[in-house]
């Protein structure tokens, strides 16, 4: 019998007979030449990736073993075709008892989905305007359960688990700190802004309680989180008989935070509540994409270029 050895997919040699939790991100069952069935697997955690096959298949496995699921699995670590492959000796799911969290094993905002709401919630019952604050409150009610695992996107920034609360609570602390700065700023107007700004994401994509997405809704398709957000005040703020001009007002936020018409947004921000959003949005999607490059290039050398920072080299320097 295999002597199991507990290891991480980074630290995985060919050779070794391990043992470990993975997140199965793919799931397919294959047909070999000989017409035997066999499942295929792309098995993951933080370290890496790796294929996994299990060939003592039968007909319950495609349905036991799909995708998005947490599993536990015995096997060796071959090298096949200069690639390395696990063949599991034994694979089941994971039960309650078992030491895991599905945040160990994929992408994931580095706090919690409760601590990040809870700070964002703190902000609310601090608002002075009790229409805003009664806006605010219905959204974050309405989607309450989906921002506790929701990405702020696919693969653009903040595409992890729980990226869209990760995205938020961070905009909303430097809102908290610039508006002691600006002090003629409305803090209620700004911070409603801030919350509500990407909600529409979270009718834009389906994603699996993973956090992982699969595709775009027909909706997102169509018209875009822009348009769905504002669709989406429209109406709340209608059925609380917010005052029409508030509505306005985050309205026209939500639909400009993108700044210029490249970039999504028919129309500029037209008063500093709504030009500051657009700022506190962009720097913090520009830093979390340089902290990731630089997160993964050596010191003193140039990440690869980054699409989403106009494919710049960012450079990690060997000073700090």
């Amino acid at each position: 019998m295999a002597n199991y050895i507990e290891k991480k997919i980074g630290d995985f040699k060919a050779g070794d007979a391990v043992c470990g939790y993975f997140f199965v991100k793919e799931s397919e069952l294959k047909t070999t030449t000989t017409n035997n069935k066999y499942m295929n697997f792309c098995f993951a955690d933080k370290t890496g990736e790796i294929n996994a096959k299990l060939w003592d298949w039968d007909e319950e496995n495609a349905i036991r073993f799909k995708a998005g699921i947490l599993v536990y699995g015995k096997g060796t670590v071959v090298d096949w075709q200069g690639q390395l492959q696990f063949k599991l000796d034994l694979l089941r799911r994971t039960i309650d008892t078992d030491p895991v969290r599905i945040e160990d094993y994929i992408p994931s905002a580095p706090y919690s989905g409760e601590s990040m709401l809870h700070f964002i919630e703190t902000c609310v019952d601090q608002m002075k305007d009790a229409e805003l604050q009664q806006l605010v409150r219905a959204v974050l009610d309405q989607y309450r359960d989906r921002l506790l695992f929701y990405p702020a996107a696919k693969k653009n920034h903040h595409a992890v688990r729980c990226g869209l609360l990760y995205h938020t609570a961070t905009m909303l602390k430097s809102a908290v700190a610039l508006s002691k700065i600006y002090t003629f700023l409305n803090t209620d107007l700004l911070y409603a802004g801030v919350i509500l700004h990407d909600m529409g994401k979270i009718s834009e994509m389906a994603v699996n309680e993973c956090g992982l997405v699969s595709e775009y809704t027909t909706e997102g398709m169509l018209l875009g989180h822009l348009v769905q957000g504002v669709k989406n005040i429209e109406v709340i703020g209608r059925s609380l008989q917010i005052n029409s001009e508030k509505i306005l007002l985050i309205q026209h936020m939500l639909l400009s935070h993108h700044y210029i018409p490249e970039h999504g947004s028919p129309k500029s921000p037209a008063f500093p509540e709504a030009e500051l959003l657009h700022y506190l949005d962009i720097m913090d999607a520009r830093m979390y994409d340089m902290q990731k490059a630089i997160e993964s290039t050596e010191p003193g050398t140039f990440s690869d270029r980054i699409w989403s920072l106009e494919n710049r080299n960012v450079y990690k320097n060997q000073c700090f």
